[in-house]
């Protein structure tokens, strides 16, 4: 009887595990943000998803001067395969162009190549509209009929913290000047996130405690695109901040807005994490 109960036990245990996989497999679901290939059909008995984990991309110059960055956040191993209109599998595309597709996506969206060869595979990063920096490799042979997808969401940086009203205070009294990285706004867009709702109703208590403040609104951003388009969508972004606080009941003589575009690094423009810093709206006293 013992042996019996051992046996119903393990295959108990055995039929949960297996459901619990299935269960799993179900709840796996493509990137919002990064396409496959045209044509490609999800596999997703052959992917995974964990809402957080850690994996090691490449960096650097091929082939030999490269780093592994572990990069920590939600993470998805995403499985594709390539058919033809009659179903069977499409072995024409070459790994050249594959790669060429998420490449041209990836820069289209603001993103950097970290990484490219024909063994290890391809590496970006894409910026979000959180604040946050999506990375994926892109795995396949040279015939790109199966192809995986490692892909990382990034947690936010610690930039994108909000100031209480007191503390803007502070720090225009201090400096003159304070860089908010929670005012976000839509990718290449002037308009305002929700999420920027609760840091602008901070900014509005700052201008109602504080009568005799002006400020002038500062749109910038990285050196992502040509210098003049910068410069537009910068002004664009600092004169959405002060339309928001005019329609709220701030007089309009209190607040300016100007765009700076590119030419008002806080970093370098040579990583995500940098360009994610220097993509701000500041207050400065005037």
């Amino acid at each position: 009887m013992k042996n019996s109960r051992d046996i119903l036990s393990i295959l108990a245990a055995l039929l949960i595990s297996a459901l619990t996989a299935q269960i799993m497999a179900q709840e796996v679901t493509e990137h919002p943000l990064i396409r496959p290939f045209p044509g490609s059909v999800f596999d997703q008995s052959r992917s995974e998803q964990l809402s957080f984990s850690e994996y090691e991309f490449r960096t650097g110059t091929p082939p030999r001067n490269y780093t592994s960055q572990a990069v920590r956040g939600e993470y998805r191993s995403l499985r594709y395969r390539l058919y033809n209109e009659d179903g069977s599998p499409n072995t024409t595309v070459s790994q050249v162009e594959y790669f060429e597709n998420f490449k041209k996506a990836a820069l289209e969206r603001g993103g950097t190549i970290k990484w490219e060869d024909r063994v290890y595979g391809l590496v970006f990063t894409i910026p979000r509209e959180d604040g946050g920096i999506t990375w994926c490799r892109v795995h396949t042979p040279i015939s790109a009929q199966i192809a995986t997808l490692y892909i990382i969401d990034e947690q936010p940086l610690v930039t994108t913290l909000e100031f209480t009203p007191d503390e803007m205070l502070a720090a225009l009294n201090a400096d003159g000047s304070i860089a908010l990285y929670g005012i976000l706004f839509g990718f290449d867009r002037a308009t305002l996130q929700q999420e920027s709702n609760s840091q602008l109703q901070d900014v509005l208590t700052l201008l109602a405690t504080n009568p005799e403040l002006r400020l002038e609104i500062q749109g910038h951003t990285d050196s992502d695109g040509s210098a003049d388009y910068n410069m537009q969508l910068s002004q664009r972004r600092a004169e959405s901040v002060r339309q928001y606080l005019i329609l709220f009941g701030v007089d309009a003589g209190r607040l300016q807005a100007k765009g700076y575009g590119e030419t008002m690094p806080v970093a370098p423009n040579d990583s995500d994490e940098n360009k994610a810093k220097n993509r701000r709206v500041e207050l400065v006293k005037f």
